[in-house]
């Protein structure tokens, strides 16, 4: 049984609202860049899990929890969480190219990429340590006492692990049918009714991780950021208000709702709300009427009046540290 899945990747969406208002030639543009690739690749390696999961067919009862974020010591987060009648096991999922050396003295994972590049990484089996204690002093405060295992997923065969250590279960993708179905049923210590109970417990501790806005980091200052409308057709800024719709004057689309997504990249710009001044340098108008009645339309939560109104786009989750 599969509870909770993954849902929208908010990172991903910050991070394409970055590329989007960031320009090319910015010192950091590469690197920003290079964060989205990753971030995509990880979300492939949790789709490809989550589809040989979804293919499974297991011979004993369990709950699947994915994309579970909670807090002990300190917040962490599980890429996939099952719970058995026997024990919880926690999946991490990595989908990285090239060689993967784990390095025991200290911590490490090294990769090397085919173009040779090399790049040290924090070592998953201490990601998978750390959450594990992690998890186990968060049940210990929730009154609930079950062993904890882990197991290190790859996400494909052309990842090449080297120097794996032994004490912990690696293991890629397309070997998961089998790997928990083979799985033996050991001596219960809760059963379905206690089982439902705790993935309930976890869903209410749950918190969706939302990034913090992206020009609190000082190296992507607002300034910095492009302002106008993206036209979703062929990916470029400068769509232009024309008899009350949005035309883009490099592929000739036509959007009512161009704006939307402006004021949306310019919440996650800044987290804050939006002015009317603002509006219109966002979205490249001069119009104080007409910004006016496009944020009105877009049903805005509106605090003060007159020239101090602000307009906040509101969310159920607060930002975190």
């Amino acid at each position: 049984m599969i509870l909770k899945t993954r849902g929208v990747s908010l990172e991903r969406e910050r991070l394409e609202v970055l590329l989007r208002r960031l320009p090319k030639t910015h010192a950091l543009y590469k690197d920003a860049k290079e964060d989205y690739y990753n971030d995509s690749a990880g979300i492939g390696g949790e789709q490809r899990f989550d589809d040989y999961v979804a293919s499974s067919r297991l011979p004993y009862p369990h709950i699947f929890l994915h994309n579970v974020s909670l807090r002990s010591f300190q917040a962490f987060q599980l890429d996939s969480l099952m719970i058995t009648p026997w024990c919880l096991y926690i999946f991490e999922v990595k989908n990285m190219s090239g060689r993967l050396r784990f390095q025991q003295s200290p911590l490490q994972l090294i990769q090397t990429k085919d173009d040779g590049s090399v790049i040290g990484r924090k070592s998953p089996i201490e990601q998978i340590d750390t959450n594990e204690w992690l998890l186990d002093e968060w049940l210990r405060a929730s009154g609930v006492s079950l062993p904890i295992r882990s197991v290190l997923v790859l996400s494909y065969p052309k990842q090449i692990p080297e120097n794996v250590p032994d004490t912990h279960t690696i293991l890629f993708s397309h070997q998961l049918p089998m790997f928990l179905n083979k799985l033996r049923s050991e001596s219960a210590v809760t059963d379905l009714s206690e089982m439902a109970k705790l993935a309930n417990k976890i869903l209410a501790a749950h918190s969706d991780y939302v990034p913090k806005p992206i020009c609190s980091n000082p190296a992507y200052p607002l300034q910095a950021m492009i302002r106008g409308v993206w036209c979703v057709a062929c990916g470029r800024i400068g769509m232009k208000r024309t008899y009350g719709t949005w035309l883009c004057p490099f592929c000739g689309e036509s959007d009512k709702h161009a704006h939307v997504q402006a004021i949306q990249d310019w919440h996650r710009l800044t987290g804050g709300p939006i002015t009317n001044r603002m509006c219109r340098e966002v979205l490249q108008i001069e119009d104080r009427h007409l910004a006016k009645r496009l944020l009105r339309d877009m049903d805005l939560k509106k605090k003060g009046t007159f020239k101090g109104a602000k307009y906040v786009l509101e969310t159920s989750c607060s930002y975190r540290e």
